[in-house]
């Protein structure tokens, strides 16, 4: 018995003595697992989060979804055949994303949307003139209107206590993001008017002769900020609803958004859903004032 138990203690003291090497190598390989793990953060990983970022700038803040919906690749040529005026080549393009499962709802946010946001940044980069540019976005908003009858046929009836004028600011060049919200905020039930107005006083004579829920302001550039202000209080002056709503919307605020309580207005929004989305939030909030 004695024997048996001496023998025992060398065999357990040899076990320690393999048992610690082999938990210094496991030590060290996990190490050198989490060193390789880092590397690949900090080479591969980060990078594509700071692209995607860099995308987010194109293809707006809500991202591009991983299904039917188009691709960041077809958004670029997208882009490129309305350059080059390739309306045959744009329109198979858009019918093979429906024919795969693509909704209305996902071309209008994931590929028009970006696309406009692309053209207009290939123009401030000077990778294409202006001229060209506006004929892409004509022909991108000529689309729109022809698959927007498709997508607001299946809107609620209008509710007359949710009428919106929908305006851009005097002097805008580019009425893509207009038609955009009129879209949506058709197809979410909304009664809209349409102002393009030549003069900062239509708006404030609509407002005086019609009366409306909101008001939305859709604008490109940091320069028509103050114009945008100007609108606004002549608005509030001339409204027929005294407690009446003003969003604004377009890149301007999206990059800025301190530009949207500078210029007087009561709230903005990414895209055209949300835009739909803010406006009934902001009903809510009027009524609660009254």
């Amino acid at each position: 018995m004695v024997a048996s138990a001496q023998r025992a203690v060398p065999q357990t003291i040899g076990e320690n003595e393999v048992a610690q090497p082999m938990r210094r190598r496991q030590a060290t390989d996990r190490s050198g697992v989490q060193d390789r793990l880092a590397h690949a953060i900090e080479a591969q990983v980060v990078p594509r989060l700071l692209l995607s970022r860099l995308h987010g700038q194109v293809c707006g803040d809500y991202g591009l979804l991983a299904g039917a919906g188009p691709k960041e690749a077809e958004v670029v040529t997208l882009a490129e055949r309305l350059l080059v005026d390739d309306v045959a080549g744009a329109h198979a393009m858009i019918e093979a994303m429906f024919a795969r499962g693509a909704t209305h709802e996902e071309i209008f946010l994931e590929l028009f949307a970006p696309t406009a946001r692309l053209l207009g940044l290939w123009w401030e980069e000077d990778r294409c003139d202006f001229g060209i540019v506006t004929l892409g976005l004509l022909r991108l908003r000529q689309f729109l209107r022809t698959y927007g009858a498709s997508f607001e046929a299946a809107a609620p009836l209008r509710d007359p206590r949710r009428r919106i004028v929908i305006a851009s600011p005097p002097d805008e060049q580019h009425s893509f993001g207009r038609d955009m919200l009129a879209a949506f905020f058709r197809r979410a039930g909304w009664d809209v008017w349409e102002c393009p107005p030549q003069a900062v006083g239509d708006i404030a004579a609509l407002v005086r002769r019609e009366w409306f829920a909101l008001v939305g302001i859709s604008a490109s550039g940091a320069d028509r900020i103050d114009g945008i202000a100007t609108t606004i209080r002549s608005i509030r002056s001339a409204s027929r609803n005294s407690g009446i709503g003003i969003m604004v919307g377009g890149p301007v605020f999206s990059r800025h958004p301190d530009c949207v309580a500078l210029v007087g207005a009561d709230a903005t929004a990414i895209d055209g859903k949300q835009a739909t989305l803010q406006a009934e939030r902001l009903l809510d909030l009027l009524a609660r004032r009254d």
